[in-house]
């Protein structure tokens, strides 16, 4: 069963290039994940071929490993899929979240595109909170990351 959950989140007065140097910035990923039980075994980056290796407690710790793919920056965007394939925790056969960072009309846009396959339709259905809620989180964690350091 493949299970969607997409999401924009829309920041006005921030540097484009400001947002696109967090995405490359093992800090910015460390901030994101600490209110959540994650911890943080290995991250090359974002680029092709780069690799995160996560731990996440849900009734015990579970291995999360995903290779970075179609890493493509422009003037105006970024983007890259967290990628992985039978490597994933909870039955899920896919995930694939695409992260983009685009310039529009003087804003800056993140979108998180998730989606993900399941062995098992009842199962996916339980665990797709599990999964999203930590996406869903972002569209404050963004807000306070980069209007924070408007003030610092």
């Amino acid at each position: 069963m493949i299970m969607y959950y997409r999401q924009t989140v829309k920041l006005k007065n921030i540097d484009f290039k400001t947002v696109v140097a967090a995405f490359h910035d093992f800090k910015f990923v460390e901030f994101l994940t600490s209110l959540q039980p994650v911890k943080i075994i290995k991250w090359t980056g974002i680029k092709d071929g780069d690799i995160a290796y996560f731990k996440i407690w849900f009734f015990g710790w579970k291995n999360l490993f995903v290779t970075h793919k179609e890493y493509k920056k422009t003037d105006s965007s970024l983007s890259f899929i967290d990628f992985a394939e039978n490597s994933f925790p909870f039955g899920i056969i896919i995930w694939s979240h695409t992260h983009e960072v685009r310039l529009e009309n003087k804003s800056v846009l993140i979108i998180d595109d998730v989606n993900f396959t399941h062995r098992n339709k009842f199962l996916g259905i339980l665990v797709y909170p599990i999964l999203i809620i930590p996406i869903i989180v972002r569209k404050f964690l963004y807000r306070l990351y980069f209007y924070r350091r408007l003030f610092y």
